[in-house]
Parts: C-alpha cells; structure tokens; sequence
C-alpha cells in the first residue's frame, strides 16, 4: 500500500528522515573513510540525486531511474545559480525560505534545459 503525503511539508519531512537515514547507512558501511557519502540511489519508479555542501546545504532531484548521476548539475546549481542568486543578494536572509522569483526562474530554466526533462 502507497501512502501519500498529505501536504508539501510533510513530504518534505519524509525525504528529509529518508536521505538522514541513507547518509548514515552510506557512512556505517563505506570501505573508505571518510567517505564522500550519498551521491543517488534509485528506486523502480524514481531516482534521488543528492548533493550536501560543506555548510550542510542540501540540492535534491528526482528523477525517472533511467537518468545518469546529475551530481555535475547539483554541483552547477549549487556555484552558478544558488551562490550567484541567493547568498549574493543582500535582501536574502540568511535560513529564511528563497523568496527570490530570479532564482527560481533560473534554476527552471537551467532544469527545464537538461536533455532528460520531458514537457508534457
């Protein structure tokens, strides 16, 4: 059986204690130490790629499986549009939500314009 989240929060709150689990579970059984961590893992219906900054940012995308690793585009989002967009702008607060319409315009189109995002 499916449960479906009832709202945006409390599926954000879901991914949140999803990707927790599986960074530790990366780290517990790493060969390496210290390990770079969870890059993606996938699933039969979705794939999670996963991008976490020095500063504990974390950059998310959901994916059809059959997508490669967009860890390179996570790292594109995060240096050219995130740092240029929002911790460049002064009337950005630092831990408030992105209210700045430029930077989800950006980041639509940066999105929107990779060979594996179908219109429909």
């Amino acid at each position: 059986r499916v449960h479906k989240p009832e709202s945006m929060q409390e599926e954000f709150k879901l991914l949140f204690g999803l990707l927790f689990s599986m960074k530790d579970t990366v780290v517990a059984l790493s060969p390496k130490q210290p390990t770079e961590g969870l890059h993606c893992f996938s699933t039969s219906t979705y794939k999670l790629h996963y991008l976490e900054t020095p500063t504990g940012l974390r950059f998310v995308l959901m994916t059809d499986p059959s997508v490669p690793s967009l860890r390179e585009c996570l790292k594109q989002i995060y240096t050219h549009i995130y740092v240029e967009h929002v911790v460049k702008n002064p009337a950005q607060k630092v831990g408030e939500p992105i209210v700045c319409t430029h930077f989800v315009h950006t980041i639509n189109k940066y999105v929107r314009g990779l060979p594996y995002f179908l219109s429909g």
